[in-house]
């Protein structure tokens, strides 16, 4: 198969994996990157096409295996031409495999497994659609024929807390959590925390998550935050994962049953300084006094900007002295802007739809600045308000049998924790016998 495209001292770590529910087991913890919340990563050498149709059969030994790969600039027809298909045959295996994928969506380096019979004649395509399912296209006498194959995975939990002496984000990250785990994580607590203002050296956090494995554990993807923790001057706000019934959509919940999410985060970046704050201020390039309609956040260039709310992206482009500019419109009260980025996020562009947290650009010093930072404003039923004193309207609260289901879940989970905990526990105190000798 194949895929889509120290400060020791200041760390207190708790980090393991166990198989998620009652099924407890040891996994490896590997070091990984990703771009994006639904990233999947390569760990091995893909398994061939042969190796899937090696069954030692004579009418296995019949075929010809070819992994193909797609280069810059070709498409799928001529890709399968090039590969050794007939047209004709590539034509008609494009429109099986049609059925499920967007075949204009093909991208460089997409890898896919062909077999050819003995003749020469085109017989099997696969390729991977998603972590989950395979997209499989056969010949059936002179037609193809296209299905999808559910690929086998199990879900393991990662358990993991440490001591913030910076950043939230630099504390996740020298615990070894991937970078889309700690970017949700941020997310989850943007509406609760402002990062600015209220993150202190010393602060603590805990994190309960799930991570999903290939059946060969060759493939891995990170999965839900369950439960999360942060512990601010000693207070703590306790987050766990939850859909409510007649819902379509999980949400995370205090311990009360209040749901964490508003119409707009607090601030829509972590790890930044408050620079510059709304209203009347000397303009650094200009020199004079004028109305600073929103406020600044400073950070290293690269650092990611999220959306602060759901919405529609109403213009991702360069904007005069805003530089690389995004404008979200939410609903019918609230849009939100955000200017000097270096780059945009992967497919922000006019009319697309966003969802609150989504990384839409990164900090940057574009347009007319004097260095590297976000600049981000809020209007409210057209009119420009101070992001910092703006009341945002809290989400649903759990009340009467559905506040007793989220207990439910909730003690689910915390039995979940206390197991993961107690297995690091075992462990660590189990001797090294290594060393005894048998008599």
């Amino acid at each position: 198969m194949f895929s889509e495209g120290d400060d020791e001292s200041l760390i207190m770590e708790t980090a393991s994996e166990i198989p998620a529910q009652t099924n407890i087991a040891s996994v490896e913890n590997t070091p990984l990157t990703e771009e994006s919340s639904a990233t999947t990563i390569q760990l091995e050498e893909e398994i061939s096409a042969s190796d899937l149709y090696a069954d030692n059969s004579p009418a296995a030994e019949e075929y010809i295996f070819k992994e193909l790969t797609i280069k810059r600039g070709q498409g799928l027809m001529d890709a399968l031409v090039d590969s050794g298909a007939e047209r004709r045959d590539a034509f008609n295996a494009i429109n099986a495999f049609s059925d499920h994928f967007n075949v204009r969506r093909i991208q460089a380096g997409q890898k896919m497994d062909i077999a050819y019979t003995a003749q020469g004649d085109l017989s099997r395509i696969e390729m991977q659609k998603d972590f989950d399912n395979l997209i499989v296209v056969e010949r059936t006498d002179n037609d193809y024929t296209s299905h999808i194959e559910e690929l086998p995975s199990q879900i393991i939990t990662r358990h993991a807390s440490g001591i913030i002496e910076d950043s939230l984000f630099l504390a996740a990250q020298r615990q070894g959590l991937p970078q889309v785990v700690i970017v949700d994580l941020i997310r989850i607590f943007s509406y609760d925390v402002d990062f600015q203002r209220e993150i202190r050296k010393g602060d603590q956090f805990e994190i309960f998550y799930e991570r999903k494995l290939s059946e060969d554990g060759r493939r891995v993807q990170e999965g839900n935050i369950l439960f999360a923790k942060l512990v601010l001057s000693g207070k703590e706000i306790n987050l766990y994962r939850h859909t409510p019934e007649g819902e379509d959509f999980a949400d995370y919940f205090h311990e009360d049953g209040q749901s964490s999410k508003r119409a707009l985060m607090k601030t829509p970046i972590e790890g930044a300084r408050l620079s510059s704050y709304y209203g009347n201020r000397r303009h650094p390039v200009l020199g004079y006094n004028r109305m600073h309609k929103g406020i600044d956040f400073s950070a290293p260039t690269g650092t990611p900007i999220m959306a602060a709310g759901d919405g529609v992206v109403e213009r991702a482009s360069w904007y005069g002295s805003f530089g690389n500019y995004v404008r979200i419109r939410h609903n019918g009260t609230y849009k939100t802007i955000y200017a000097h980025m270096s780059k945009y996020g992967r497919g922000i562009k006019k009319g697309v739809r966003v969802k609150q947290g989504q990384i839409i650009g990164y900090v940057g010093a574009t347009g007319r600045v004097t260095g590297r930072h976000l600049h981000y404003e809020v209007y409210m039923n057209g009119t420009q308000v101070n992001p910092l004193t703006l009341k945002i309207p809290s989400g649903i609260k759990l009340a009467d049998e559905a506040l007793e289901e989220f207990h439910l879940v909730m003690a689910n989970t915390n039995q979940q924790i206390a197991q993961a905990k107690s297995h690091i526990l075992l462990t660590q105190n189990t001797p090294d016998m290594s060393d005894t000798i048998s008599p």
